[in-house]
Parts: C-alpha cells; sequence; structure tokens
C-alpha cells in the first residue's frame, strides 16, 4: 500500500493551552508532597518547587524581567537551575540554558543575540548583570501570581551550530515541549515515572529528560557525574526506582559494550542523535528483551523527536538501517523533492510541520526565512521546516533515514556545522590562512570526530601549540580530534573538495602524536590508571603526566577508563574524578589518597588477607550485581535413612570453624580483601517435606537461587529437604564462588562427614594469611613481564565466536543443557591418543572439542577459557577457598588439524599455563570488550576433582549435581568423573545466545569424535 505524501501522529495537539509552569503547577496542587525532584540525598516536593520558584519569579520581576524576555541561565545541572527556569517562565519569559564551562567569547556571542537584561548564574558573567538565586527554600510574597501565558508564546531557546561561524538561536514555544508528553504519546510517562536529568543542560533532550517527569508527575533523578554511565545507570535503577532514560546511540554503544547488564530493571530506553549501530542494539535487545528501545528522531527546530520507532531484532536486518518511524503526536512529516511529496520508496528532504515548529531564529529574519517556507501542500499553504535530511517512505509507512543533503554531521548527539568549526578554527589561529574540518566515521557509518586541515600562513609551518588553544577556544564537541598543516587542500577533477584524499592523510582514529611514554611507573596504582588509558586509546602505552584530553581521549572515552578502572579496582571511579584529575599520575594519586588500589602485595589490617584476582573479579560482579548468580556454587546429596539434625548441625559449625574463607567477609573499602570475622555458622534451614526426591532437589535449588551477600560475611547456607513418608533427605549447601572451588567441593564433603561421624578431620588447611603468602611468593618469582608480552601478542586481535543461527530463548529462567557420557572405553583410547601425541588426556579432549565448534562455527580462530587450580602452598590440599584462575587458549591452524591437532593443542595450553600469574582481568583486557564475554565467550574444562562424596555413618548417601543457576559465559563444556568410570560431558549455555540445536550439534560432533577416533590414527 503506497503511504499518503505525509504523515500524522493522532489529533494535531492535545496539550492544554497553558504553559508548561502553569502544568506544574495545577500538578502541585493536586499532589504536593509527590517527589519531583531528587539530588544526591535530599528530595524536592511538587510543591516546594512550585513555592520556590514562585518566589524567585518574584524576585526576577522586581530585578526588570517582563513578560518575552529571553533570560540566560549560566548553572550546573541541579536543583537550582531547575528552580531558575520554572522561575523564568512563571515571569512570563523565556529560558536559555546554557553552559558554565562555555568560553567566555562563546557566552558573550549567545548574550548579545538574547538581548538579555540579566543572567541568572552564581558567578560574574560576561553575559549581562547577574541576579544571583535566593540561597534554600523561599516564600513568595503574598499577593504574588505567576504571569500566566498560552501555548503559543514563547518558551525556551535552544542554540545550535549555524554555518556562519555563530551559534544559532532557536526560540520554542511552549507548545512544542507540552505536545511530547500527553496521554497515548509515544512512550510511558506518569507518576511512576523516574528519569535521570543527565544530558548537557543546553540540548533539548535536556528538555526531554526534564519535562517527561515533571509534566506527568513523575520524579527527575539529577545526576551529578557529567553524563549517564553504567555505574550511575546501576545506582539509579537500585536505589531510585529509575525506570526510563533517554541516550546518544554513542553512549547507548558505550553502556552497551562496557556493561550491558547495567540496564536491568529499566522500561524504557530511548536513544539517538546520530546513526545506530545495528551491532549495538542487537546486543541489547538479546540481553534485554523485556526493555522497550525506542529510536527518536528530530531536530531541534522540531524540539527533541519528530518521530520515534519500536525497535524490533528483525530492524537489525533492514538493508536500510533501523528506521526513523512514525510521527508523534502534533507533528506532520514530509518528504519533498522541492515542493513535490515524494512517492514511496523516493529519496526527498524531510520536511517538518505541525505543533512542534520552533517561532524563528534569533537575528536577522532571513535566518528564519531559509529555512522556515510556506509550501502548498495539497488544498492548504502549511508552515515546514527544512531540515536538510534525506529520507524516504517505505510501504509500511516507515520513514527511513537517507543522509544529508549538506555538510552537518552529528556527533555524540550533537549538531555539528562544520563551517562554523572551520571560521572559529580561522580566528582562533592566526598562523592558519585556511581550514578544512571533516568528520571521521567510525565502522557503523556513524561520524566519530573531527580533523582539521589548515594550510598555514607560512609554507612548512606545522603550527605548535595549536590543539592547546582550539582547546581554550572551542566547545568539547567543537574540537578537532587532531590539527594537519597540509600545503594546500586537494580537489577532484571537477574542482571539489577532495574529501577522500584529505581523510587518507588523516590515517586512523588515533593519529595523534603522542609524547613519549616515560619510564615504568613506580607505584602499582599509577601502573593500573596508565594501562587503562593506553588501553582504551589503542595504543601501547602513555605518558602519566599529560592530560587524557590531550593523549585524545573523548568524553566517551573517558566513560570507558572508569568503568574498567572501577572493574579492576573494585570501586567506583566516577567520571567527573577523571575531568578533575586528567593525568594518570593524577588520578592515581586521588585513589591512593581516598581508598587504597588492589595489588598482590596490599596492605591489609589485622585478620584481613588481600584478594587474589579471581576473588576480584568473583567480588566486582557481585558489587556491580548482587543479583548475579554465575558465582553460587551448589552441593546436594540424596540421603537415604535416618539422618541426625543434630550432629549435622554441629557438622556445619566445626566446617565453618575449620575454614577461614568460609567466615570472612569480601570488601573493597578500603581495600579489596577477605577480613576475617568471628560469625556463628549459617542455620541448618528445614524446608517443609516435598512429596518426592526431584520435588525436594527443586526446593532447594530455589532457595539457594537466593542473594548471598560476601560484603557481610553471608558466604554460605545449608538446608535440608525431608522427602515425605520416605526415610529419605535432600540435603545441600551453596557457596558463593569468592570462597569455593571444584577442588573444595571433596574437601568440604570429606571434611563434614567425618565432623559428622565424630572422626578427627585431615591435617589443619593453611590459613588464608599463609594460602595468600604462597601466591604471592610465587608471584614474585614470576616472569610477569614475559607472560604479559605473550598474552599481548598472542590475544590482541582474538576475534569472537559466532554461533550459528537458530531458535535462541529470551528471559530464560536459567542455562539449557546437554549432557553425554564418555564410556570408560572410549576414555582409554583417549589416552593412548594422548601417548601416541606426547600430550595428556585434557589436551586431547580439547583439541577434539575445538575441532568440533570450528566445524559448527565454521571459524578457524576463536580463543576458549580453561579453569586450573593455583594450589601450590603446603597443606593447600586440605583447604576450602576459591584457589584457581583462568587461562585463555587460542585455538587456530594446527590446533584444528585432524594431523597435527593434539600436539599442537597440548602446545599451547601448556604456554597458555605458563602465563598463569597475569591476574585474569589483565588477560581480558587485550581484546577490549563488545557486550559480550571478552576474549572467551566459551569455556572447556576437565574437572578432575575427587567426587565429592558424603559418607555418613548408618546411611546411604549419593552426590547429585545440580545444573547452574546462571553462566558468565555463553557456554561451558565440562567434563565430570562418574563414580561408574569413564566421563559425563555436561554442556551448559545461556539460552538467548545459543540455540538448543547448537549445543546439541556440538555435543553429537564431539563424541562422535572420542568413538570414532583409535590410537595410531592422525589426530
Amino acid at each position: 500500500m503506497r503511504p499518503e505524501p505525509e504523515w500524522t501522529a493522532g489529533p494535531p495537539c492535545t496539550a492544554p493551552d497553558e504553559g508548561l509552569h502553569q502544568t506544574v503547577a495545577r500538578i502541585a496542587a493536586a499532589g504536593p508532597g509527590a517527589t519531583a525532584l531528587i539530588s544526591g540525598a535530599r528530595r524536592v516536593s511538587y510543591a516546594d518547587l512550585d513555592r520556590t520558584a514562585d518566589a524567585w519569579a518574584a524576585g526576577l520581576i522586581a530585578a526588570g524581567v517582563v513578560p518575552g524576555d529571553l533570560v540566560p541561565i549560566v548553572l550546573p545541572r541541579g536543583e537550582e537551575l531547575v528552580t531558575a527556569l520554572l522561575a523564568v517562565l512563571k515571569a512570563g519569559a523565556a529560558y536559555a540554558l546554557l553552559d558554565p564551562a562555555w568560553p567566555a567569547g562563546r557566552l558573550r556571542d549567545v548574550g548579545e543575540q538574547l538581548g538579555a537584561r540579566l543572567v541568572i548564574a552564581r558567578d560574574a558573567s560576561p553575559i549581562a548583570p547577574v541576579w544571583v538565586p535566593p540561597a534554600g527554600p523561599a516564600c513568595p510574597p503574598p499577593d504574588f501570581r505567576p504571569v500566566e501565558v498560552g501555548a503559543d508564546a514563547p518558551c525556551c531557546v535552544f542554540f545550535t551550530s549555524g554555518t556562519t561561524g555563530r551559534p544559532k538561536g532557536v526560540l520554542t514555544p511552549h507548545r512544542a515541549t507540552a505536545r511530547l508528553f500527553q496521554p497515548g504519546t509515544f512512550a510511558r510517562f506518569g507518576p511512576g515515572t523516574v528519569v535521570p536529568l543527565a544530558a548537557p543542560v543546553p540540548w533539548d533532550a535536556f528538555s526531554l529528560e526534564l519535562w517527561s517527569a515533571l509534566l506527568s508527575g513523575g520524579t527527575a533523578l539529577i545526576v551529578g557525574e557529567p553524563y549517564l554511565s553504567g555505574p550511575v545507570l546501576r545506582a539509579g535503577i537500585a536505589e531510585h526506582g529509575v525506570g526510563t532514560v533517554w541516550l546518544t546511540s554513542s553512549l547507548f554503544n558505550m553502556i552497551v559494550d562496557e556493561d550491558v547488564a547495567a540496564f536491568g530493571g529499566l522500561r524504557q530506553v530511548l536513544i539517538g542523535g546520530e546513526r545506530l549501530s545495528t551491532a549495538h542494539v542487537g546486543r541489547f535487545l538479546r540481553a534485554h528483551p523485556g526493555i522497550t528501545l525506542l529510536n527518536g528522531y528530530g531536530p531541534v527546530e522540531n524540539v527533541v523527536f519528530a518521530t520515534t520507532h519500536p525497535i524490533t531484532a528483525a530492524d537489525c536486518d533492514r538493508p536500510g538501517g533501523i528506521p526513523l518511524g512514525r510521527p508523534v503526536p502534533g507533528t506532520r512529516v514530509h518528504v519533498l523533492d522541492g515542493t513535490r511529496p515524494c512517492e514511496a520508496g523516493e529519496t526527498g528532504e524531510i520536511c517538518l510541520s505541525g505543533d512542534g515548529l520552533a517561532l524563528r531564529y534569533l537575528g536577522p529574519a532571513a535566518l528564519t526565512d531559509e529555512r522556515f517556507t510556506e509550501l502548498p501542500l495539497g488544498d492548504r499553504t502549511v508552515r515546514v521546516y527544512r531540515t536538510g535530511d534525506l529520507g524516504w517512505w517505505d510501504d509500511d509507512g516507515l520513514l527511513h533515514f537517507g543522509g544529508r543533503a549538506d555538510r552537518q554531521v552529528k556527533i555524540r548527539g550533537h549538531r555539528i556545522e562544520p563551517a562554523e568549526v572551520e571560521r572559529q578554527i580561522e580566528r582562533l589561529l592566526p598562523g592558519v590562512r585556511s581550514c578544512v574540518v571533516l568528520a571521521r566515521t567510525d565502522q557503523d557509518g556513524a561520524a566519530a570526530q573531527l580533523v582539521a586541515f589548515c594550510v598555514p600562513v607560512e609554507p612548512g609551518d606545522p603550527l605548535p601549540g595549536s590543539m592547546a588553544a582550539l582547546r581554550q577556544g572551542l566547545l568539547p564537541h567543537h574540537r578537532p580530534a587532531s590539527v594537519l598543516s597540509i600545503e594546500s587542500v586537494p580537489v577532484t577533477a571537477q574542482g571539489k573538495l577532495d574529501e577522500r584524499a584529505l581523510l587518507a592523510m588523516a590515517g586512523g582514529p588515533r593519529n595523534l602524536a603522542l609524547p613519549a611514554a616515560g619510564a615504568r611507573p613506580a607505584d602499582e596504582t599509577t601502573r593500573v590508571v596508565v594501562q587503562v588509558f593506553a588501553e582504551v586509546l589503542g595504543v601501547p602505552a602513555v605518558p602519566a603526566d599529560v592530560p587524557f584530553a590531550e593523549l585524545g581521549g573523548g568524553s566517551l572515552d573517558a566513560g570507558r577508563v572508569c568503568g574498567r578502572l572501577a572493574a579492576r579496582l573494585g570501586r567506583a571511579v566516577p567520571i567527573s574524578r577523571l575531568y578533575r584529575h586528567s593525568t594518570a599520575e593524577a588520578l592515581a594519586e586521588w585513589l591512593r589518597g581516598t581508598r587504597p588500589a588492589v595489588a598482590p602485595d596490599s596492605a591489609a589490617g589485622p585478620g584481613e588477607v588481600p584478594l587474589s584476582p579471581m576473588q576480584l573479579v568473583y567480588l566486582t560482579k557481585h558489587l556491580v550485581d548482587p543479583a548475579d548468580r554465575t558465582g553460587h556454587c551448589l552441593l546436594t546429596w540424596i540421603v537415604e535413612g535416618e539422618l541426625d539434625r543434630e550432629a549435622l548441625t554441629a557438622a556445619i559449625e566445626t566446617v565453618h570453624r575449620r575454614h577461614e574463607p568460609l567466615r570472612a567477609a569480601y570488601v573493597a573499602d578500603p581495600s579489596p580483601v577477605a577480613r576475617l570475622l568471628d560469625i556463628e555458622a549459617p542455620p541448618l534451614e528445614v524446608l517443609p517435606a516435598e512429596p518426592a526426591v526431584e520435588a525436594a532437589i527443586r526446593a532447594l535449588r530455589t532457595l539457594f537461587a537466593e542473594e548471598l551477600d560476601p560484603g557481610s560475611g553471608d558466604v554460605w547456607r545449608a538446608a535440608l529437604v525431608p522427602v515425605a513418608e520416605s526415610g529419605t533427605t535432600v540435603f545441600g549447601c551453596v557457596v558463593h564462588h569468592i570462597a569455593f572451588d571444584g577442588w573444595s567441593e571433596s574437601v568440604f564433603a570429606g571434611d563434614l562427614a567425618a565432623a559428622y561421624n565424630g572422626v578427627p578431620p585431615a591435617a589443619a588447611p593453611p590459613s588464608l594469611a599463609a594460602a595468600r603468602d604462597d601466591y604471592v611468593e610465587r608471584l614474585g618469582a614470576a616472569d610477569l613481564a614475559a607472560q604479559r608480552e605473550y598474552l599481548r601478542a598472542e590475544f590482541a586481535d582474538v576475534p569472537d565466536l559466532r554461533w550459528p543461527a537458530g531458535v535462541t530463548t529470551s528471559g530464560a529462567t536459567g542455562p539449557g543443557l546437554v549432557e553425554a557420557t564418555v564410556p570408560a572405553e572410549v576414555l582409554g583410547r583417549v589416552d593412548a591418543r594422548a601417548k601416541d601425541a606426547g600430550t595428556g588426556r585434557f589436551a586431547v579432549l580439547l583439541a577434539d572439542w575445538a575441532a568440533s565448534l570450528a566445524e559448527v562455527t565454521e571459524q578457524d580462530d576463536f580463543a576458549v577459557g580453561v579453569p586450573v587450580a593455583q594450589r601450590h602452598g603446603p597443606g593447600i590440599e586440605h583447604a576450602v577457598g576459591c584457589h584457581l584462575t583462568m587461562l585463555c587458549v587460542r585455538l587456530r591452524g594446527g590446533a584444528l588439524d585432524p594431523v597435527t591437532g593434539a600436539a599442537e593443542t597440548g602446545r599451547l595450553f601448556a604456554r597458555a599455563f605458563e602465563a598463569q600469574d597475569v591476574p585474569v582481568a589483565e588477560v581480558l583486557r587485550p581484546a577490549g570488550t563488545t557486550g559480550r564475554p571478552p576474549l572467551f565467550q566459551t569455556l572447556f574444562a576437565l574437572q578432575d576433582n575427587a567426587i565429592p562424596h558424603l559418607p555418613l555413618e548408618g546411611l546411604r548417601t549419593s552426590f547429585h549435581r545440580q545444573p547452574y543457576l546462571d553462566l558468565p559465559l555463553e557456554l561451558h563444556a565440562e567434563l565430570w568423573p562418574r563414580a561408574e568410570g569413564g566421563l559425563l560431558l555436561t554442556v551448559y549455555f545461556r539460552q538467548e545466545a545459543v540455540a538448543e540445536i547448537v549445543a546439541e550439534d556440538l555435543v553429537k560432533r564431539f563424541t562422535d569424535r572420542l568413538h570414532t577416533r583409535v590410537p595410531g590414527v592422525a589426530g
């Protein structure tokens, strides 16, 4: 069906004919105690906000503000800013939010355009006389009445990029904002809405965040950080019930890359501002199928959004990219060739009309007339805004983006006219004759950064100091990533600017002349920060005393640095701190001065033991997501006979006292340590009887899925479930991985049985401190530099595994599982093959698994994680605890060859084993993050630990291995010893990532290989 030449969503506008401040006052009168703002620990009610804004408005009117004035506000994002803009509206004026960090020249420029009588600020301003807001809550004069205005009255001014070299002021009416937040609009807004207020204050996106809350009776959560990062988002969801967020595409991509789980708990996510990455959108949808994801499109001249589109997984496969969608209420969209409406599939200019349009640009009328025109459309004349964007309708009535008709670009949500930046650079750099600014794109085709190509006045002048001058004089989003001095501007055969040739001169995305890295930092904290700086910037090394921005780091790079440091150090690292302490040296000094960073030789107080690298991984996962269940280790036994509950309770207490890891708190403040506690053992919980063993096992599993809290010493629990009228009991324990590993299973079971039976236990296990000392001693003897060099070289470019297509299950309650057995006689043939290849059993099993994985994925290069025990000190074999690490083995070439597979795999595993002393967090860093588990997405383990038998006197017991509650990786393949001989293969998989048919195919190919390969034959 061919669409009409224009599309309109709903009625023209259902917003009341009143100003935004009047709507807020009505909401305040209806629910005065409801929370309007949250700022830190402070909550501001609608009544308090409305009353204080009235008082400030009275003060503004007394200072000379009259209806129709344009009042600049230069305040940081916060309660005062919101109160001030409401006060301006209540005075009948329009507000303009300006960034206090803008250069003085830009502030003067916009002040002139506004014709401001005064500026609301806390400090002196180059714009106009300052009106300083009163401190604290205030009451208006008894006779004060806010100015009432209609929906067409001026409301606010947004400044955007202009081709003349000056910012362009866009004056918008109240109705343009109000139209977006009426019942039945594009998203869900209401009294329960909690939205972070995190966008830059001059943006119309700030209006989206603020007014979506205040016009619906919701709550705006004021974010003190420069922008919304993963940790800030998590805190907002957990502490304040944030359910709706707006993110630029770049910021959305960063959070998806670094911490996709941070979105958990949201109801709707609005993204846009630039081209969307289908890869990132796809990863989000797979991780959070229950969250509504909306693509929003619209220029500031139409206030926030003109169209929106609820994104589905199918949209990621569209050849034209994710659609812009359909119009929001009160907006009409036209795709025109001149004045002629385009047919479906025909590209034209996107033009907008309706209630969202701005009133005008500030300045000469010609500026407005150029973009806002009256066009005859059908039988009427319509005022439209020509966006300069190209687009087309598809047959389903969805609008698609087709690029720009001019040079305008969007970077991290900022609309940028390169001509404006060119004029500013020519003005700021006297040594430059002319300048061309181009945008370099990322792998998704989105503009990522600016590059300035300058022709100097003096030929050959390298323009020293130019970057420093531009940092002082340009807005952050106008600053080029690099400035290149060129002899002349290249042109094509047709005499046009040769953009391709210019960009080729610029080289890769980090074409920066970095200062020498200098000597290796002396302290561990600075080394960690330097390493993370270099990793994020994609360079081998960076100097510790050069600001991050001068190294080429942008604002989103800063977010990645802080996120990775937080994960590495087990503590929050706010982005604002990196802005204030901009060098690695300065940031490390701040980190040392607040909380000591983790290191193998970290100082610990009495009764405290520094954590191992794997323990730090588990602690970080818990701190980031307390609902994470990948660290829950389950033990379950079926007990036949009369179980002595008192003896079992006493045995639990004995084991608890015997093993220090079970009675420790694992904390990250002030440094990551295990802190020994004098706490009682967990009680033996007795659950109601169940009719059958299977039901009893399920009841235990449900109980053990409840949250453990390592920070308070709640690291393990024990429970039993009687099976009605059978004389059978199902008994089990759950232990957090931070205090447990596979080897610990049999140690734990043996000690528990000995205590129950009244038998003296084996030799006492080493203390936590002794085990840690042995680890540190081993670490001191290791050549860590050589190990790191091997890891960097081996894994820098390892590709992710690409799972075959198949039906995956979003929102599954747990991992899927496929099992198979490896009989003892088959295992004997595996051992014979290993002898022929001069390697061990594990290498043969891993080689066959890798070959099966290669066939199923049609991939000949990938990495596999392999857990290995790190039990080196005396008596450590008797200890319960987390004494392991994770190796990464890259399998390719000869490892996948049918002739050389086993021998080559054995060599690769041995080489990885030699590098086991480098902490796992460092192993994961070289490949960066993509939103999936980094470096390796699958695990292969030969769990050759002893079976955890529980021989209780007078009773028959059998161990039942429970399925995992959750997986840290996408697929785990593990081989377990069977009591009757041979091995049990368990393949667990995340059902949202791997189709069951894929897991079944892997298991079949692997077991077929084991059964058909014979000693003396290739492989």
